[in-house]
């Protein structure tokens, strides 16, 4: 009994030296993926071409409203089947706003969606390059890490090989 003890003991022992000679070993570095990702010049680039889309699509709007206005005002001056009839018109460029609303909003999502795709596969790959370049074993997002050395901080070095590009 106090041989299987004893035996059960070095065992645990062993495996404790043993991670713990691993950990000490590993190579780990993190990167600010946030800050990556903002200061990133293709990034502000897509901000910018986003920026420029949803102005023109608010523009184009504000004619669709524009036009509606004037079309409710012309029909306050008519009486009987005429306002009848332009009310009919001023609903059907109102369900034409709606879609047109609609629409926009998943053309702008789903651009947004595919920029912000396109920025993380490229901070990804650089990320990669520079982990395996510098042989780390790995390379951490730095919101998951309660404290770091700055010396393991490679924020630096992955948003200037981004900007290179």
């Amino acid at each position: 009994m106090f041989r299987k003890m004893t035996v059960c003991i070095i065992a645990i022992m062993l495996v404790l030296m043993t991670s713990r000679a691993f950990a000490a070993e590993a190579k780990i570095g993190y990167v600010d993926l946030r800050k990556a990702f903002y200061d990133y010049e293709k990034t502000k680039t897509f901000e910018t071409s986003l920026n420029e889309l949803t102005a023109q699509r608010e523009g184009e709007r504000a004619k669709h409203v524009e036009g509606i206005t004037k079309m409710r005002d012309e029909a306050q001056m008519l009486t009987g089947d005429a306002k009848t009839k332009k009310q009919a018109e001023i609903d059907q460029k109102i369900v034409a706003l709606q879609e047109y609303d609609r629409d926009t909003r998943q053309q702008l999502l789903t651009k947004k969606n595919d920029m912000f795709r396109q920025v993380i596969d490229d901070i990804q790959k650089v990320v990669e390059d520079i982990g395996k370049a510098g042989g780390f074993d790995f390379v951490l997002d730095s919101r998951n890490i309660m404290y770091g050395k700055p010396e393991f901080d490679l924020s630096a070095q992955v948003i200037e090989k981004l900007n290179k590009k």
